[in-house]
């Protein structure tokens, strides 16, 4: 997926839409009925002939008036396509070229090798999630899979360039000749690496003094000041996402130029299973997306998917692109990544502005807190709230303790109500319900050394809090 979508109409493109085909009275008095005289109607030919029967009247009275649109829809419709608007100017259309060296027998010196090397360039997607204009400085999301290819010379891309919304397409603001990248000086972006994760798919970007951004309009997701709360800000959480809820996406669709897709959340939480690396191709991680049904394509991957309120949904990361499958696109959900680019940022930031590395010597990765406890789902049930949201409430029980520092705190049978994270200094971090059985583990995520957990569990039908605190011998290293 490191090559997004169509325009999400506003209320007057779709009435545009609705009424083509449509037919007004025709002058040969057919009305219509021969299907001649309604070709190529727009909405501004029935306003005209309105006005003209009718006199003079805004577009606006009109479409109160004729097309019985309120005052709340009209302004929803121009908010919304607002919103839409100043989402682009938070995204960034990604290319990478990635170098490979192979080695062949030598023509010329026997017993000896020539080496030969190549490059490709893929498109991908981000979101600028903080931003220092007057600096150049930003911080950007995108997609793990999007700087990664394990069959390439330095696995993860060296040379990363991001472009501005009306700055990002292939023959004016760049060339790509030979699989090389030329002619944009005045509009690429530089980026480096601050860390990223292969079991999360994720991968946070950083961009430090650039002239483009300087003279630019973007804009950040967020406008908080810290890169923390803005990172934070950027994303809802899970209570907030729901089926039904109206979401659009933006991405570098097919390698274009950013543009925006709309649909909804089919499905508010499934696992797929992606193969990432392309040397071993029967390797996969498995991730937990949510289904939406907005246009995703090659380029979309790393693109934020957002809501009517203009918050980040999702990353997109990946499509089902089966000969019988119509729009199943997937997004890494916004509260998991949320965690997860804190983590990535604190840890860049405690490593000396280095991204951290594996034992092995990979290059990236997170640091994770585990409980060493097993869970499973006992019991699951959806219920209508109050709001008339089908919620999915799923009973999480553990099923087995295999080792500090849950041993000695957690039980088998145990059942998980809620759990709330606090610092060193007694700041709640977290709080929050267990309803579903992924909601432990990925608010792991934002646990670090020093903070104490804080458990409800029913145990034989009584409540009780238990609690426990992460030391260091407590967190993992996970690619």
């Amino acid at each position: 997926m490191k090559k997004l979508l169509s325009f999400l109409a506003a209320a007057v493109l779709s009435v545009t839409m609705l009424f083509a085909g449509c037919s007004l009275a025709g002058a040969d008095g057919t009305d219509g009925r021969d299907g001649k005289d309604g070709q190529n109607v727009t909405i501004d030919d029935v306003y005209q002939k309105y006005v003209a029967e009718h006199g003079e009247t805004s577009f606006e009275d009109f479409l109160k008036e004729y097309l019985s649109y309120t005052n709340d829809e009209l302004e929803a419709a121009a908010s919304l396509r607002a919103t839409i608007n100043r989402s682009l100017m938070s995204g960034v259309s990604i290319l990478t070229k990635f170098s490979y060296t192979s080695y062949r027998p030598s023509t010329i010196f026997p017993g000896q090798q020539s080496q030969q090397t190549s490059y490709k360039v893929y498109t991908g997607s981000g979101a600028i999630l903080w931003m220092d204009k007057a600096a150049g400085d930003a911080y950007v999301v995108t997609n793990c899979h999007v700087i990664y290819d394990d069959s390439s010379d330095s696995v993860y891309c060296n040379d990363i360039r991001l472009y501005l919304y009306g700055q990002d397409i292939a023959g004016v603001n760049f060339l790509l000749s030979g699989n090389d990248i030329t002619g944009d000086d005045n509009y690429r972006i530089p980026a480096e690496i601050v860390g990223a994760s292969q079991n999360y798919d994720i991968a946070l970007l950083r961009v430090t003094g650039s002239g483009v951004l300087k003279r630019s309009d973007a804009v950040a997701v967020s406008n908080n000041k810290s890169v923390t709360g803005a990172m934070n800000d950027s994303f809802v959480t899970d209570a907030s996402s729901y089926v039904g809820e109206t979401v659009y996406a933006i991405g570098n669709a097919s390698g274009e130029g950013m543009s925006a897709a709309n649909g909804i959340i089919s499905k508010d939480s499934e696992n797929i299973d992606v193969a990432l690396s392309d040397t071993d191709k029967n390797s996969y991680y498995s991730y937990r997306v949510l289904r939406t049904t907005a246009a995703i394509n090659h380029g979309n991957s790393g693109g934020a998917l957002y809501n009517a309120s203009g918050k980040i949904v999702g990353i997109v990361n990946a499509k089902d692109e089966g000969e019988d499958v119509d729009n199943m696109g997937y997004a890494l959900p916004a509260n998991m990544v949320r965690r997860l680019v804190v983590s990535i940022y604190d840890s860049y930031v405690a490593n000396g502005n280095k991204p951290i590395s594996g034992e092995n010597g990979t290059k990236c990765g997170i640091k994770k807190a585990y409980l060493n406890v097993q869970t499973k789902v006992s019991d699951s049930y959806a219920r209508l709230n109050a709001d008339g949201i089908a919620v999915i409430t799923e009973v999480v029980k553990v099923s087995a303790v295999e080792g500090r520092p849950a041993k000695g705190v957690l039980e088998a049978g145990d059942i998980l109500v809620s759990a709330k994270l606090t610092d060193a200094d007694g700041t709640v971090k977290e709080d929050i319900a267990i309803t579903r059985n992924y909601c432990l583990s990925e608010m792991l995520i934002s646990a670090r050394v020093g903070d104490s957990l804080t458990l409800r569990i029913e145990r034989g039908k009584t409540q009780t809090d238990v609690s426990l605190k992460f030391e260091a011998s407590n967190f993992k290293y996970m690619a």
